[in-house]
């Protein structure tokens, strides 16, 4: 297993690499042009770089089960790391175009709720980027009643990278009925239904054998989601236009659990002296809240083949406090 160690540490590795190099060409393009903050939240045709095919995802026929994975790891020969997998395995629920009216829905032109104040981020309003009636979705960790509000600043797009840019992204859950009234430069409105789904993380996790072979892992992920009707967003060729509830973001990316103990404890990730190991014992309390990507009909890109993720520590959302999340453009 040692030469699928080694080949896992490779590939992730070059993926990484990879998504960073992405990131930084995207930000030099970024700092090149003449009013970068004002193109980065443009509509999303004149956003999207020309090659970002970007196409819908579509929702699970089912969710998967514990029992799926097992068998699974078995027909694939991976039975020593079945109940690793297992532990792995997270609930999400994916938010997809719904073909019937819903009150969960993407964008919003509508003031929320009497009462509600628009939340800004130095002097500029947010976007209402998401709105989700709670009551439409299955049971989940999230509260059973109320609607969770979901707002960036998607005009300057900040990455999240520094502890000065948390108030960039505001989730709320609020109870009653929105107001009817209009906002100016509100962003168009795509109802949306959930579907359930069972997400296990890009990396291959470790059991008492050892890493689990980096070919096999991805195999075992591709299989799942057939099995629930979906592809992996890391297998598609197209960009997907893939929003999700809670479970594993769909990343090359740094892990962000560690990003998000680290800038909540007013650490700026661009410093090159920057201590991964010192988000070692806080990042396991944090997990992800919400995923949005670019979507035509949202009306906005976040940049070439990037999403925003949210995060949130555990104990917060038992808790019901979304009010100190941590968001990432990745």
């Amino acid at each position: 297993m040692a030469g699928g160690s080694n080949r896992r540490g490779f590939l992730k590795q070059l993926v990484r690499d990879v998504a960073r190099a992405a990131s930084e060409l995207d930000e030099a393009l970024r700092g090149a042009a003449d009013e970068p903050e004002e193109s980065l939240g443009s509509p999303f045709p004149d956003a999207a770089a020309p090659e970002q095919v970007v196409l819908p995802a579509r929702p699970t026929t089912r969710a998967a089960t514990e029992e799926d994975v097992r068998r699974l790891c078995g027909e694939l020969g991976l039975e020593p790391w079945a109940e690793a997998a297992v532990a792995a395995a997270q609930a999400s629920l994916r938010l997809t175009p719904a073909s019937v009216d819903t009150r969960s829905r993407l964008g919003g032109t509508a003031t929320p709720y009497p009462g509600f104040d628009w939340p800004t981020w130095e002097g500029e309003p947010l976007d209402l980027l998401l709105q989700v009636a709670l009551d439409e979705l299955p049971p989940s960790p999230l509260p059973a009643t109320g609607t969770l509000l979901l707002f960036f600043a998607t005009a300057r797009a900040p990455d999240g990278a520094r502890p000065e840019h948390a108030g960039a992204c505001r989730v709320a859950v609020v109870d009653g009925d929105p107001s009817p009234r209009g906002r100016p430069g509100a962003l168009p409105e795509v109802p949306l239904a959930a579907s359930g789904e069972l997400t296990l993380p890009l990396e291959p996790v470790e059991a008492a054998p050892g890493p689990c072979d980096y070919a096999g892992w991805l195999e075992l992920r591709a299989r799942l989601a057939e099995l629930q009707g979906v592809v992996p967003a890391d297998a598609s060729p197209d960009y997907l236009a893939l929003h999700r509830l809670l479970g594993h973001p769909d990343s090359l990316a740094e892990p962000m659990d560690a990003d998000a103990a680290l800038v909540t404890a007013g650490i700026d990730l661009g410093s090159p002296e920057v201590d991964r190991s010192q988000a070692r014992a806080d990042a396991p309390s944090w997990r992800l809240l919400a995923q949005l990507s670019a979507d035509p009909g949202l009306g906005v890109a976040f940049g070439l083949y990037e999403r925003l993720f949210v995060w949130i520590r555990e104990a917060d959302l038992r808790r019901g406090r979304f009010d100190r999340v941590r968001a990432f453009v990745r």
